[in-house]
């Protein structure tokens, strides 16, 4: 129920909120100015109630008898000018009235309740009258006592609260509802950058993500929302031309053997052969098929590394004992390639066994296949204060510096002429990167060409 209250729209929260907000500060100001003009009417009426008893109390002590009151009826009278919301009434000390004005009511407490020479305050029940009662002797405390009753009316007092309270009320409606334009009115020029930026970007489509949105003419958060959203873009559009990218590397690298197959057979197909001939057809075709399975296998390991969250099975290896055992994999190659494989240092990496030793395997596999005849392919094991280096170098031709930041990336090649090679799938970095990226460290590379290439992973330490 409460959901369906709540404005749907940032517009209408912010005229709800800013509506709210001034609605409360005008309702707070209204009741503390309501207040404040209530206690000061009643302090002004209480102040003129005993300055008017404390006139009357002086006038009274020079009185000898009380018949002299009734005889004085003027001049008792004429100390209420001024006041025509009071009323004036004295009592003998039996209860007799002396004198009275016109408006005074006469009120049963007023000669009931026991009274001293101080003041005294009634106030009757659901009544708008206030009294003040107090005995009084005659001729300074040596004659006789009497009860001066002072009346004070409020209803003019009252009037002027209802009236001032019905002002208060029309004041802050029309100030909730000039808040509620004003309001709705900074909204909308406040949020007219938004509205911009949700115009363009209903425009954006795959083809315009190259181009950013303009900057908003604002500041604080909508700017830095503005940049945020460029940033976005700008990371679809690489996310998007590297796919395009892979889907055309990847059609281009499974084209050449499905065509040499097809070739193949249509050779094979085209008269009568041998059946060492075909033979040989078939011997062919079936390097062809495990280049094309392990492309698919590669594809299928970073499809997998890339979306599943089942952690890690980690422990601590010891890096150049493993880097050995991957290095006796490949001593019958390096042999018929006439390298030599040499491993050195120590250290300790905290890794998936199978993981670290496909992303080694990888590396140098690669080195083989670049390092020249009767050189040395070397595997340095470093332990860091932080972390620890392995890192796979060879003697080979090398990679040239614009290519170093992309080495990495799936299908890259760094020689064009060799993209449909049958040596590799194109996968194999690209499948190192995401091993380190799945162990939270890192890999790079190095080179110096025709001096020393270095692939090198950073395995970041952990607590045991």
């Amino acid at each position: 129920m409460l959901k369906r209250l709540v404005p749907r729209t940032l517009r209408a929260r912010l005229t709800a909120l800013i509506i709210l907000s001034t609605s409360s500060i005008l309702a707070v100001s209204g009741f503390a100015l309501y207040e404040a003009l209530r206690s000061r009417i009643e302090s002004t009426s209480a102040e003129q109630i005993s300055g008017t008893m404390s006139s009357l109390q002086v006038h009274l002590t020079e009185i000898q008898t009380t018949d002299d009151i009734g005889r004085n009826a003027e001049m008792w009278i004429d100390q209420l000018h001024g006041h025509q919301n009071m009323d004036l009434a004295i009592y003998d000390i039996a209860g007799n009235r002396l004198l009275s004005t016109a408006g005074f009511r006469p009120y049963a407490p007023i000669l009931t309740t026991r009274t001293t020479h101080a003041p005294m305050s009634l106030t009757p029940a659901r009544s708008r009258l206030r009294y003040m009662v107090m005995t009084v002797p005659l001729e300074g405390a040596v004659g006789p006592s009497v009860r001066v009753a002072i009346q004070y009316d409020g209803t003019n007092d009252q009037a002027l609260l209802r009236a001032y309270a019905y002002t208060i009320v029309i004041i802050e409606v029309l100030g909730v509802m000039l808040a509620a334009a004003f309001a709705y009115g900074i909204a909308m020029l406040g949020l007219s950058p938004l509205r911009r930026l949700v115009a363009r970007a209903e425009e954006m489509s795959t083809s315009r993500l190259a181009h950013p949105l303009p900057e908003l003419d604002a500041s604080g958060e909508l700017k830095e929302l503005g940049h945020a959203f460029n940033g976005m873009l700008a990371r679809l559009d690489e996310s998007f031309t590297r796919l395009s990218q892979f889907s055309s590397n990847l059609a281009h690298d499974m084209r050449t053997p499905l065509t040499n197959l097809l070739a193949a057979a249509q050779v094979a197909l085209s008269q009568t052969r041998t059946a060492a001939e075909y033979r040989d057809v078939i011997e062919s075709s079936i390097d062809e098929y495990q280049r094309l399975s392990r492309m698919i296998e590669d594809m299928l390991f970073l499809a997998r590394s890339e979306q599943t969250d089942e952690p890690l099975s980690v422990r601590n290896l010891d890096a150049a004992h493993e880097a050995e055992r991957v290095a006796g994999y490949y001593e019958s190659m390096a042999q018929d390639a006439e390298v030599t494989i040499e491993v050195k240092g120590s250290g300790t990496v905290c890794a998936d066994l199978l993981l670290y030793q496909r992303a080694l395997s990888n590396l140098l596999s690669n080195a083989l296949a670049h390092a020249p005849k009767g050189s040395t392919i070397t595997i340095d094991c470093r332990e860091e204060s932080d972390s620890t280096t392995i890192a796979v170098s060879d003697t080979g031709p090398g990679i040239g510096a614009q290519h170093l930041t992309r080495i990495f990336e799936r299908f890259y090649r760094v020689d064009p002429s060799r993209h449909n090679s049958a040596s590799g799938t194109g996968l194999g970095l690209a499948i190192v990167k995401s091993i380190m990226d799945s162990h939270g460290g890192r890999c790079g590379v190095e080179s110096a060409p025709h001096v020393r290439t270095a692939f090198w992973l950073r395995f970041p330490r952990r607590e045991s």
